[in-house]
C-alpha cells in the first residue's frame, strides 16, 4: 500500500513541476497589463496599451493560463506517464485520448438534455430567477474544457483518468491477438481500450457528477466555517505527510478544488485555493488576495522555524565542529527560504530524532499558520521564488505582521530546539562523538550480519565506481547508487521529486542499508516506504543525481 501512495504523491507531483512557472508568468503577466499597475510606475496607459510590450506581456500571462486552466488533461497525462512502469509514453497518449472521449460523452449527454454553455452561465440562471449564490453553485457545475461543454470535474478528472489509463497499460500492454488482428495487439490495444474507457467514464460522470460536485460544495462549507481549528489541523498534517512525500495527496486538493474554496474573479467562479490567488494576481481589480489560502504560514516556516533550528543546531554543536555545521546549514537554509526547497535541513534532524520535527515543529507551523489567518496575511507561497510576482503587485498583499510573527516564531524554535537538543543529548550535526560507541562495545549478532552487509555494498560500489577509470565522478555516484539497490536487474521504477530520488525494487532485501547511502553515496537521508519502495534524500541535485542514474541505467 506504501509503496503504491509513494508512486501516486510522485504522480501528483508532475504538473505541479511547472505551476510554479506559470504562476510567475501569470503574476508578472498579469502585472504588467494591468493598467493601475502600470500608471502607478508613470507609465502613459494609452501609448504602452498599443505597444509592443503590453503584447508581450500578454503573451507571458497567456502561458501561465495555459497550465492553470488545463490542470484537468495535464494531470490525466501527467498520471498516467507516472503511474505505468512500461510503455510511459503510449499511456500518456491514451490518456489524453481517454480524456478527450471523457469530455465528448458528457457534452452529448448534457446536450441531449437541453444543457449548453449559454443556459448555465451565471447570467443566464439569475436571470431565470435563481439567486446569484444559487446560480453559482449550479454554474459551478459546468465548464467549456478543451472545446467541449461538460462538467467541471477538473483535477479529480483528470485524476481519474490517468489512474486508469495507468491501469488499462499495465494490463494490456503486451495483449496477444489473431494473426487477422495483429495490428492492434501490443501497445495498440491500449489507446483503442482507454477510448471506450473514456465513454464510459463519461456516462459514469454525467449521472454522479452532480453529487460529487454537491458534496464537494458541502465540504468547501464546512472548511470555510471551521475557522482556526480547522487551520491548524490541515497545516499539522499537511507537515507530518512531508517527510513521507505524501503532502500532495492533501495539499493539491485544497489548492485546485472546491476543497480549497470558491470565488467570482473577473466574472469567472474560481476553486481552489491556489487558483483563485493566481487569479487575483493577475486580475487588473484592486482587492488583497485571498487570506486562507493556508499560503502565510509556509513565510513562518521558511523565514522563522527552519532558521531557528538551523541556529539551535549550531550552537549545538562541539566548538571544534561549529564551522563544518555552518557549511552544512547554510546552503540549506537559503535553499529553503530562496526556492522552498525544505527537505534538505528537514532530513539533517528528522532521522537522529523524529519526535523533534513532529512533535516540536509540526504543532509550530501549525501555531504559524493559525497566526498568519489570525493576522490576516495574504500572499502566494512562501519563499522568494514565488514571492517574486507579489513583489509586482504590493497593493495585493499583505505581510506587515510577518514583521513580529517571524521573529517570535524563530525565536520559539530556537529556545525550543536547544533545549530539547541539550537536555536528550539529540545527535544533530556537529555533536557527534569523537570515537563511535559501536567500536568498544559488544556487538549483537544483528549488528554484526548489518555491517558484514554495509562491506560487502561498499566493496561492489567501489569495484563498480572503479571498472571504469573515465567515469566522472557523478557518473560513479550513479553507478554506487545503482548497485547499493541490488543492482540494474533490481530495479523496477526510478523517478524524482523536487529533492528526492523515488525507487521501487524487486527485493528489498537486496537493498544496502542507509547508512551506506548516507555516508557512501552522499545521501543526506533514506526514507522507507514499505519493502519495495524508498525514497532517498539528495536536495536540490536530485535531478542532476536522477539522469545520471537514468543513464546507468540505460532508461
Amino acid at each position: 500500500m506504501k509503496e503504491k501512495l509513494q508512486q501516486f504523491g510522485k504522480a501528483m507531483l508532475v504538473p505541479i513541476s511547472l505551476i510554479a512557472l506559470s504562476g510567475l508568468f501569470l503574476g508578472l503577466g498579469g502585472a504588467l497589463t494591468t493598467e493601475l499597475t502600470m500608471t502607478s510606475l508613470g507609465v502613459n496607459w494609452d501609448w504602452y496599451s498599443t505597444s509592443f510590450l503590453f503584447d508581450f506581456f500578454s503573451v507571458i500571462k497567456g502561458l501561465g493560463s495555459v497550465i492553470i486552466g488545463n490542470l484537468g488533461p495535464l494531470y490525466a497525462v501527467g498520471c498516467a506517464f507516472s503511474l505505468s512502469r512500461k510503455e510511459k509514453g503510449w499511456a500518456a497518449f491514451s490518456a489524453l485520448i481517454c480524456y478527450f472521449a471523457m469530455l465528448n460523452t458528457m457534452q452529448i449527454l448534457l446536450n441531449a438534455q437541453g444543457m449548453a454553455a449559454n443556459n448555465t452561465s451565471v447570467d443566464a440562471l439569475t436571470a431565470s430567477g435563481l439567486t446569484a449564490i444559487e446560480a453559482s453553485k449550479i454554474a459551478g457545475l459546468y465548464t467549456t474544457n478543451l472545446g467541449f461543454f461538460c462538467y467541471n470535474s477538473g483535477v479529480f478528472g483528470g485524476i481519474v483518468v490517468g489512474c486508469l489509463v495507468a491501469w488499462i497499460t499495465s494490463k494490456f500492454y503486451n495483449t496477444k491477438l489473431p494473426t487477422a488482428l495483429s495490428f492492434f495487439a501490443g501497445t495498440r490495444t491500449v489507446p483503442i481500450i482507454s477510448l471506450v474507457s473514456g465513454g464510459v467514464l463519461g456516462i459514469l460522470f454525467f449521472y454522479i457528477w452532480p453529487t460529487i460536485g454537491g458534496f464537494f460544495t458541502n465540504i468547501a462549507g464546512f472548511v470555510s466555517e471551521s475557522g482556526l481549528v480547522g487551520t491548524f489541523v490541515y497545516r499539522f498534517i499537511d507537515e507530518c505527510l512531508v517527510p513521507f512525500g505524501m503532502h500532495p495527496i492533501l495539499s493539491t486538493p485544497m489548492r485546485w478544488t472546491e476543497l480549497g474554496g470558491v470565488a467570482m474573479v473577473d466574472g469567472v467562479r474560481v476553486v481552489g485555493n491556489s487558483a483563485i490567488q493566481l487569479a487575483q494576481l493577475a486580475s487588473p481589480e484592486p482587492g488583497k488576495l485571498l487570506v486562507r489560502a493556508f499560503m502565510g504560514g509556509a513565510g513562518i516556516i521558511n523565514f522563522a522555524l527552519y532558521p531557528g533550528e538551523a541556529l539551535a543546531m549550531y550552537h549545538c554543536a562541539k566548538k571544534e565542529n561549529k564551522k563544518k555545521v555552518a557549511g552544512l546549514l547554510i546552503p540549506t537554509i537559503v535553499s529553503t527560504t530562496c526556492f522552498g526547497v525544505t527537505e534538505p535541513i528537514l532530513f539533517t534532524f528528522l532521522f537522529t530524532a523524529p519526535w523533534l520535527y513532529f512533535c516540536v515543529h509540526a504543532p509550530l507551523a501549525a501555531l504559524g499558520e493559525v497566526a498568519c489567518e489570525f493576522f490576516k496575511i495574504s500572499i502566494f507561497q512562501g519563499n522568494i521564488k514565488d514571492w517574486i510576482p507579489c513583489f509586482l503587485r504590493p497593493e495585493k498583499n499583505y505581510i506587515l505582521p510577518y514583521l513580529w510573527l517571524m521573529p517570535i516564531f524563530f525565536i520559539a524554535a530556537y529556545v525550543l530546539f536547544r533545549f530539547f537538543i541539550l537536555k536528550f543529548n539529540v545527535p544533530t550535526p556537529g555533536r557527534e562523538d569523537d570515537v563511535d560507541e559501536e567500536d568498544i562495545h559488544l556487538i549483537s549478532k544483528d549488528e554484526y550480519n548489518q555491517k558484514i552487509a554495509e562491506k560487502k555494498a561498499q566493496d561492489s560500489i567501489n569495484l563498480e565506481g572503479n571498472a571504469d577509470n573515465g567515469d566522472s565522478e557523478d557518473i560513479q555516484l550513479a553507478k554506487g547508487i545503482v548497485q547499493a539497490l541490488g543492482g540494474k536487474s533490481n530495479i523496477l521504477d526510478v523517478d524524482n521529486c523536487i529533492s528526492r530520488l523515488r525507487i521501487v525494487v524487486k527485493n528489498g532485501s537486496l537493498v544496502a542499508p542507509d547508512d551506506v547511502f548516507k555516508k557512501q553515496l552522499k545521501a543526506l537521508g533514506v526514507v522507507h516506504m514499505g519493502e519495495k519502495a524508498i525514497q532517498i534524500i539528495y536536495g536540490p541535485a536530485v535531478a542532476g543525481v536522477a539522469a545520471d542514474v537514468h543513464d546507468v541505467l540505460g532508461i
